[in-house]
């Protein structure tokens, strides 16, 4: 691994041990293989809380792609 591949991991795995111990946070990770299916793991959290977590994912993803687009009115 290079340098940014080993800050990345060690932000990765300092995200999830957040997810352990007292006060813990909540977390979904998803793993996607390229011609395969999704895997999904939770961590403290059952499948509507699971669910609640991507809608704002998807929410957040959204924004950010929209955030620089020009109003609606400039695409008539």
């Amino acid at each position: 691994m290079d340098d940014d591949e080993k800050t990345h991991f060690k932000m990765a795995v300092l995200a999830l041990v957040t997810c352990y111990g007292p006060d813990p946070n909540q977390a979904v990770l998803m793993i996607k293989n390229k011609g395969e299916l999704s895997r999904l793991t939770t961590m403290n959290c059952d499948e509507m809380e699971a669910a609640e977590i991507l809608l704002e994912v998807n929410s957040f993803f959204g924004f950010l792609n929209t955030i620089d687009a020009p109003p609606k009115e400039a695409f008539n």
